[in-house]
């Protein structure tokens, strides 16, 4: 993996010309991606250099992140002022985001999320001025985050001079410790700010919209699932000890950042802030799994967390040609149909997909989380989860009904650059819905990987 990152950062320095850059890093992406699969299809169990697991959780992840990462590189080329430098910082995200899956220690999760966040916000700001607002709100959040992470990891040393993952898990002594439980507590308030929970996620649809889309599509399918993903990790190997304690933060969390997420997003014209605040609550549903804390519930929010990442992306790639065309709010997606049906049908599948319409993966995903939920037992909750995925359709279904209610005489050509994003995280969402028990599989050979079961 990291042989490919320089490999990445040097197509970015040394390539002469833009489409020789481009070539470049899409086949290194594209090698990344297919180790990524070789490794997980082989279930690879491997320590290196006693610092990165390579495990069916790390690989599944990294695979994840490097495909999302090449699919966001087609927006950056196409978008890009300048696409040398953005290559350079995606070189580094992507370092940072396959590294954080198989991290094995909590020093180590520490740079690899710094890793992600300077550049992310370096990003922010090369797409232009007017972007300055969005990258001094992400900079301020993304610093109290890594304030938070480090006041808590100063709590743990004690337990481990080493800060191991695994070693931490294993000290006796860790249990019903209270500086430990304000440890924890930090750590979810540290990472709530990129996983969007509420209330840390005041700012998200602030950046969201003052970002360039091609940002936005990054920060929402990558850094988002980063921080979900080092959440796994910390609460169900580090604090394993304290999953009843976690359960309960997890519960109010999750019904709080659902309810937030819906009911502002029904108030939205914007389309860029519709989507953050649909973003947020989907990481409410994500957080389901957490509070079941079960092998299921683990399984659903991995199945999800994948099925989010591709439907996010998806949806702002066609926001991003769109805003292009200087359509943003919802009076200006008004006969979208007449003028570009590909965009129209393209955006009414992946909305349905976030309202969790089958035979859509977005609707598979909460079919697991909720099915997890009163599997435990949570039949609230369950039904919680469910009263807020019918108020999305609200939301959803106004974006749906501009496009189709009027009709536009003037057309909009379609992009290729974005037509081939769109077309394959349509691709995915609609294989994985219709048959999604392969996904299943992998979500749970990560599960276990995971838990070490």
């Amino acid at each position: 993996m990291l042989p490919l990152f320089v490999a990445l950062a040097l197509a970015a320095v040394l390539a002469r010309s833009k489409l020789a850059a481009f070539l470049l890093s899409s086949v290194l992406l594209a090698a990344e991606t297919a180790v990524s699969a070789y490794l997980l299809y082989a279930n690879a169990d491997l320590l290196l250099f006693n610092a990165f697991q390579i495990s069916g959780f790390s690989m599944l992840f990294a695979l994840l992140f490097s495909f999302m990462l090449l699919l966001v590189n087609l927006l950056v080329y196409k978008y890009s002022k300048d696409y040398a430098e953005h290559l350079l910082m995606l070189g580094f995200v992507l370092a940072g985001a396959v590294m954080v899956p198989a991290a094995t220690s909590m020093l180590m999760l520490f740079i690899c999320l710094e890793l992600i966040a300077v550049p992310t916000a370096f990003m922010m700001l090369l797409a232009g001025e007017h972007h300055i607002e969005a990258t001094v709100k992400f900079f301020i959040m993304s610093a109290v985050a890594i304030a938070v992470f480090s006041f808590a990891l100063a709590l743990i040393f004690p337990y481990s001079a080493q800060m191991g993952i695994s070693a931490l898990s294993a000290n006796p002594n860790i249990g019903g410790n209270a500086l430990i439980v304000l440890a924890l507590i930090l750590f979810v308030a540290a990472l709530g700010f990129g996983a969007e929970l509420f209330p840390f996620n005041l700012w998200v649809p602030d950046v969201y919209e003052g970002a360039h889309s091609y940002v936005t599509a990054m920060l929402a399918g990558v850094n988002k699932t980063v921080a979900f993903v080092a959440l796994l990790e910390i609460i169900f190997i580090v604090f394993a000890a304290y999953k009843a304690t976690f359960s309960s933060i997890a519960l109010l969390l999750s019904v709080a950042t659902m309810f937030f997420g819906n009911l502002v997003a029904l108030a939205q014209k914007s389309i860029k802030r519709l989507l953050a605040y649909s973003s947020i609550s989907q990481a409410g549903y994500l957080l389901i799994g957490f509070v079941v804390a079960s092998p299921f519930g683990i399984e659903a929010s991995i199945f999800q967390l994948i099925a989010h990442s591709f439907m996010i992306i998806g949806a702002f790639a066609i926001v991003l040609w769109l805003e292009s065309r200087g359509l943003r709010t919802l009076d200006d997606y008004g006969g979208l149909n007449s003028r570009n049906r590909f965009a129209a049908a393209s955006l009414t599948l992946l909305l349905l997909s976030m309202a969790g319409i089958p035979p859509l993966m977005g609707f598979v995903g909460k079919f697991l989380l909720f099915s997890s939920a009163v599997d435990s037992g949570m039949l609230i909750l369950a039904a919680l989860g469910i009263l807020n995925s019918f108020i999305s359709v609200f939301y959803y279904a106004r974006v749906i009904s501009a496009m189709y209610s009027t009709t536009e005489h003037s057309h909009l050509k379609t992009e290729p650059f974005v037509a081939a994003v769109v077309v394959v995280t349509l691709a995915v969402i609609l294989v994985f819905g219709i048959y999604p028990q392969p996904l299943i599989a992998v979500a749970q050979l990560a599960s276990k990987a995971l838990l070490g079961a």
